[in-house]
């Protein structure tokens, strides 16, 4: 019997905050492989235009383009990049927002050790994941 090798899923992470770009990161790096980082919104769009990631993980306010804005461009542009918005706001609106502009994933930072790997899981399969607040 052969097994095939599992798809590392290949990930870009985008937040304004250098020690919530770390967290982050170290969360995400036992399970993927992170191939860029960004701190600031055109950065992070740059990053996905060139790099096109399965997944992409972005900061809601950001400097230059907030999350929901890269998400937006990313789809109008006809990238198939997922996208994970991670924000410290639970209001169902933003919420709301963010999957109009196509991000099938939304973490909430207070729960970013139990949610993130899973809402990359999700996402990367093309499936949707909300935190509970």
């Amino acid at each position: 019997m052969t097994t095939t090798p599992e798809v590392t899923v290949r990930i870009v992470v985008a937040d304004d905050n250098s020690k919530m770009l770390s967290t982050l990161v170290a969360v995400l790096a036992s399970e993927f492989e992170v191939v860029a980082t960004a701190n600031n919104g055109r950065c992070a769009l740059e990053q996905i235009q060139r790099l096109q990631p399965a997944v992409a993980v972005l900061d809601l306010n950001m400097p230059e383009l907030n999350g929901i804005e890269i998400t937006r461009k990313v789809r109008q542009n006809g990238l198939t990049s997922g996208v994970v918005i991670c924000s410290v706001e639970s209001d169902p609106e933003l919420i709301a927002a963010a999957q109009s502009a196509g991000a099938l994933g939304y973490v909430l930072k207070t729960r970013l050790n139990r949610d993130l790997v899973t809402a990359v899981k999700c996402v990367a399969r093309g499936e949707a994941f909300i935190s509970n607040s």
